[in-house]
């Protein structure tokens, strides 16, 4: 009887869609409250007669007229609502404020729909689109996206009784989606990735999914994270599993190839992450909930002071040769920063050598293309991609510093201080150090300084501190009954890391009460591309992703990362093939 009643309601919302001509698009989320401006669905200009390559940077107008264009959404709270005030509100409306806050410009803020904004870009009639918008790789090709400002999700939706615990218990079950939302597009995705069959159910709005979860009538439902938290307050009735069935993290559109313009976006995104004004966004939009923590991977020399527009480069990079073409033709992947390691270097070095080395190759033959090192002349891997004689570099740090010469991939390993003991000595904190001896490399002068402020701030005194010389000698000054007896190491993870998978009954590292390891400073490693090359910027992503997805990255890091260590590289929904490459693994 239920599923009649479905059909047949889904059969009126047909008709219903014929008469009054209301477009629904699979890729964008039905609103859940009604809009108070009447949006215009029908798009502003059409996409092909939009020229993508900008004579100059949307900076210029920004500096001249003192205003930066946000278009935003007026019924998706809480990110975006127009209130009964006639004021525009929620977590993306105060983020654009503060951006033109921080420019020294005034922000306009004017309604977009999801049918519309990404034209109103490609129009020129806004500069920004600050509108709960996911970076879809399907729109890579329109617009240009900042780094992620919000880790949304589709997610897997159960009733609170159920026994499922992971995406895989749900196969061969029923499954609801929303007609016309992500969530169709997410379950399209995920079975068409996984392989998992399920037998989906469809609904016209949420309000009658969730009550087709909750009465029974089906065992799971894809929805979007936030909008399910909203729906359903009262604790006891659905639970959503932990694995996203679908990312979609939510970045800032703009115009393709403005790299200044993307610069400064993203370098202000930092600074609010970094100064904690994100975080006092955040609270006052979502109930005093703090920012989810890493959604933004920081960069060296972000500075200590926001960007201004006033400030910003105006003119728009383009690179004397794009990257893409070249492979097309030639085949070959010219790849700087791999250097001969001698055989008696330190185990580190030598294990992030074959990751580095493994990493490449993997790219390579993904795209079907040879390898080719570009010998050391003396200039740094970061020179040597930006004056066009390497294609990409690897083992660099994101830096703004070198922002203005090229660009960066998604990070791909992140490494930094951890603390490495005897296991029984069962230390669960600094404060378990207090009169305890502890190692540090000569080489690693900041160790100290880690060292000493973190033990001030567990209240211990930690004076015990020895210089290692050698990288060799953790594990036997830990373990071995010597002079010096060491009941911990405070050194690089990248270091430490061999001598605990060689003694893991013996040796542990610290972690915190969930059991994930503690890292006291985190440093992260990407891939340098040529600046504003954004063809060969979305290859090189796509490809770094699909190797996440399929669990290779995670595989190839095992030597110098612990598996909690991954960096959360943004994952963009799409096919797995761009520009004729196809990134998956098989």
């Amino acid at each position: 009887m239920g599923n009649r009643f479905n059909c047949n309601v889904s059969i009126l919302f047909a008709a219903a869609i014929m008469l009054t001509g209301v477009l629904l698009v699979s890729a964008q989320d039905v609103s859940p409250a009604p809009t108070l401006v009447r949006p215009t669905l029908v798009p502003t200009v059409p996409p092909q007669s939009i020229d993508t390559l900008p004579g100059e940077s949307a900076i210029s107008r920004l500096v001249a007229d003192g205003q930066v264009r946000v278009g935003i959404l007026y019924n998706e709270p809480p990110f975006g609502e127009l209130n009964i005030r006639g004021d525009t509100s929620g977590f993306d409306a105060d983020l654009a404020r503060a951006l033109g806050e921080a420019w020294g410009v005034t922000t306009v803020l004017s309604q977009v729909t999801r049918q519309t904004g990404v034209d109103q870009v490609l129009a020129g009639e806004i500069d920004l689109l600050i509108a709960a918008q996911p970076h879809l790789r399907e729109l890579d090709g329109l617009i240009e996206f900042s780094e992620a400002y919000y880790p949304s999700e589709q997610v897997m939706v159960v009733r609170d009784g159920d026994a499922a615990q992971a995406l895989p218990e749900m196969a061969g079950r029923t499954v609801g989606y929303i007609l016309g939302t992500r969530s169709e597009t997410a379950l399209q995705y995920w079975t068409a990735r996984t392989g998992v069959t399920v037998t989906p159910v469809q609904f016209v709005n949420q309000d009658q999914a969730l009550t087709a979860l909750t009465g029974g009538t089906i065992d799971g439902l894809i929805a979007n994270r936030v909008h399910m938290q909203r729906a359903v307050t009262e604790p006891g009735i659905i639970r959503m599993l932990a694995e996203p069935v679908m990312r979609e993290p939510f970045a800032i559109g703009m115009r393709r190839q403005d790299a200044n313009l993307r610069a400064l976006v993203d370098r202000t995104l930092h600074f609010f992450d970094t100064s904690g004004r994100l975080n006092e966004i955040h609270r006052a939009n979502f109930s005093d909930v703090d920012y989810p923590p890493n959604a933004i991977i920081p960069w060296l020399n972000v500075g200590e002071s926001a960007p201004t527009a006033a400030d910003a480069p105006s003119n728009v990079p383009f690179p004397s040769q794009y990257v893409v073409p070249r492979l097309q033709a030639e085949r070959t992947l010219r790849v700087a920063g791999i250097r001969d390691v001698p055989p008696d270097a330190p185990e580190s070095v030598r294990r992030l050598d074959a990751v580095h080395r493994s990493l490449i190759n993997e790219i390579a033959r993904r795209w079907n293309v040879t390898v080719v090192y570009v010998p050391d002349d003396g200039t740094s891997p970061v020179d040597q991609v930006a004056n066009g004689q390497a294609d990409l570099a690897v083992g660099v740090q994101p830096d703004w510093n070198l922002a203005d010469r090229v660009d960066f991939s998604e990070p791909y390993l992140m490494h930094g201080y951890q603390l490495l003991f005897e296991t029984s000595a069962g230390i669960n904190g600094f404060g378990d150090l207090r009169g305890k001896a502890v190692g540090i490399f000569s080489d690693e002068p900041d160790a100290d300084e880690v060292l000493r402020a973190q033990a001030e701030a567990a209240r211990a005194i930690v004076n015990d501190v020895y210089q290692l010389a050698n990288e060799s000698d953790v594990a036997f000054a830990i373990l071995a009954a010597t002079d010096l007896n060491l009941t911990a190491v405070l050194a690089d993870s990248i270091r430490l890391l061999p001598h605990q998978q060689n003694n893991p009954d013996t040796l542990s590292f610290l972690t915190d009460a969930n059991g994930r390891p503690v890292f006291f400073t985190r440093n992260y490693l990407a891939l340098a591309t040529p600046r504003n090359d954004v063809d060969f910027s979305l290859l090189l992503d796509y490809t770094l992703q699909e190797m996440l997805l399929e669990g290779v990255l995670q595989s190839m890091m095992a030597p110098v990362s612990l598996p909690d260590a991954i960096p959360e590289v943004e994952i963009w929904p799409g096919p797995s093939s761009y520009l004729g490459f196809d990134l998956a693994g098989s």
